[in-house]
């Protein structure tokens, strides 16, 4: 015996009268294409409702959907109907994978998704994003998406499609959708209509329109970019004159990874932060080193790092991949390369490096100590190859027998998403091969627990800095002789992390034991100990490699500056 609920539409209809079919019969083409054009008006009210400055209530109802039915219901023949309904379906799918681009470049990076130079960060993403869900949740999580832009496109394309079969109907329900878009934009005429809701905007169009005008925007960008590449103001100085003050010092170069000014100035950060630094800084004191910090404005936000690393050893501003690539490719000397030019050994520490890194060469490295090359033998935590202390560690072990005086460059990763687990400080002499950091790296929530809950994952954020600044203080005080660090932030974490109107500012500290080496530095706007003035400038990173070696070189004659 059949279930009733599976009987019970078949006996509707059959209980009906011959009209009342014919009726439903001639309505149903009707509820398919407000069906398709329901989907086709809400992929194209995308761009209004995420562009940052919209209102919330108001409603969007783009009028390209609407003069798309029109196109469609005067299409004559079927070929023709046909050829429409797939030109709006791939212009409806730019427009939707555009936006979802957004919303992840967003999330991630604080900016909008640029079609030409971020194409290479569908690797990088998808790296991160194994990395800190796992592979497999991440391809699941992929695949979701997929499946449910699938099945938007077919459904979509099925509603439209009901448009061929209105029979007579068809003319009569074009016309009235034409005089709909004729209302919307008389509508859109009057003055005010911007406050007015429902608000109707022709907001795809113009969305595509500025994605097509931005590809000049890039290109200009790019022969910008390679007129600045040869002006260096520093290429004149004498080899006895470059960096002559800092002579037989070492140098290190740390980046702490999204360590940014939140940390210092954000009520949820800035407690922690502020006490860690207060408690290195009078471990510093008693190990005889002095400090003074500033402010660095870093060229991106949430991610990227490698491109705040250019800015600040090239002095030219790299903020997208293009830039990059193309530093890489010129004769400009990296800061490294200058160190090396005036006696230095050079050493690139860099626990992220995981795969071939050919770009290693235009930084003018003696030696690179990738992942695998600082021995690493404990667990990973997560996406985080080793701890911070390890690496300082490590690096310290790994360059004692090489030839001094030595500049090291290194970006500590502990304080990396997904921040979890965190690690902690051990004795440093039990550091050995880092086994001992297996159990820690074993314990807490996986990243797919703790991301499912925003304010847990700034807790963990914050637990992160505060271990990455112990680790370097630690590590500062207790190999302070005879040394200059340069201790900062690649850039600022997440939006997720800081909101949206954080600042693209960076905390950078100086510490060396002789406060001659310090006082070179006094015209920048600096503030004594570890904690920036909360007035003092703002220095643009691309700024620092010109400043920091006319600081420490002998004295110049005035050279023209960077262009």
């Amino acid at each position: 015996m059949p279930r009733r609920g599976a009987a019970l539409v078949p006996g509707m209809v059959a209980s009906m009268s011959d009209t009342q079919r014919k009726r439903l019969k001639s309505a149903w083409p009707v509820v398919r294409v407000m069906l398709g054009l329901g989907l086709l008006a809400g992929v194209f009210a995308l761009p209004a409702l995420l562009a940052p400055d919209t209102a919330a209530p108001a409603i969007k109802l783009p009028i390209e959907a609407l003069w798309a039915v029109v196109a469609l219901g005067l299409a004559r023949p079927r070929a023709v109907f046909e050829t429409i309904r797939g030109v709006v379906a791939v212009w409806a799918l730019l427009v939707g994978v555009l936006c979802a681009a957004d919303v992840g470049v967003r999330t991630a990076f604080a900016r909008v998704f640029d079609p030409v130079r971020d194409l290479g960060l569908v690797a990088d993403g998808w790296r991160m994003l194994s990395g800190t869900l796992g592979v497999w949740p991440a391809a699941s999580l992929l695949a979701g998406v997929l499946i449910a832009a699938l099945a938007w496109l077919c459904a979509m394309l099925w509603g439209l499609g009901g448009i061929a079969r209105l029979g007579h109907a068809r003319t009569r329900f074009t016309l009235s959708i034409a005089g709909l878009g004729a209302l919307c934009l008389v509508i859109a005429a009057l003055p005010g209509a911007r406050d007015l809701a429902p608000g109707f905007r022709s907001s795809a169009s113009g969305y595509i329109s500025a994605r097509v005008a931005g590809i000049e925007t890039a290109l200009a960008d790019r022969r910008a970019f390679e007129r600045a590449l040869p002006r260096d103001a520093l290429a004149g100085i004498p080899a006895d004159a470059l960096l002559s003050r800092l002579a037989g010092v070492r140098v290190m170069v740390v980046f702490v990874e999204s360590y940014g000014r939140s940390a210092l100035d954000d009520p949820r950060y800035q407690d922690s932060t502020r006490k860690r630094l207060q408690r290195i800084e009078a471990s510093l004191r008693a190990a005889g080193l002095s400090a003074r910090s500033g402010w660095l404005d870093s060229p991106v936000v949430g991610g990227q790092s490698w491109l705040a690393h250019a800015t600040l050893l090239s002095g030219l501003w790299v903020d997208n991949q293009n830039r990059y690539d193309r530093l890489i490719d010129s004769d400009r000397a990296s800061l490294n390369r200058l160190f090396k030019h005036a006696g230095w050994s050079t050493v690139a520490a860099m626990p992220a490096i995981t795969l071939a890194w050919p770009e290693a060469a235009w930084f003018g490295y003696d030696q690179v100590l990738a992942a695998a090359d600082l021995g690493y033998r404990g667990e990973a935590f997560n996406w985080v190859t080793m701890p911070d202390q390890y690496t300082l560690s490590a690096t310290e072990r790994l360059t004692a027998a090489m030839p001094a005086p030595l500049m090291i460059e290194t970006a500590l990763i502990s304080s990396h998403a997904p921040w979890t687990p965190i690690p902690e400080m051990v004795p440093w002499e039990a550091v050995g091969d880092g086994t001992i950091f297996t159990p820690q790296a074993r314990r807490g929530d996986p990243p797919e627990v703790v991301w499912r809950d925003a304010e847990r994952v700034r807790t963990q954020y914050r637990g992160a800095i505060d271990y990455s600044l112990a680790a370097v203080g630690s590590f500062m005080a207790r190999h302070g002789d005879n040394t200059l660090f340069i201790v900062l932030g690649d850039h600022q974490p997440a939006p997720l992390i800081t909101g949206a109107q954080a600042s693209q500012a960076v905390p950078i500290h100086f510490v060396a034991d002789d406060p001659e080496l310090l006082s070179n530095l006094r015209s920048w706007p600096l503030t004594a100990g570890l904690i920036p003035g909360p007035h003092a400038p703002v220095v643009p990173m691309d700024e620092f490699r010109a400043d920091f070696v006319r600081a420490m070189s002998a004295p110049l004659p005035e050279m023209p500056a960077n262009d």
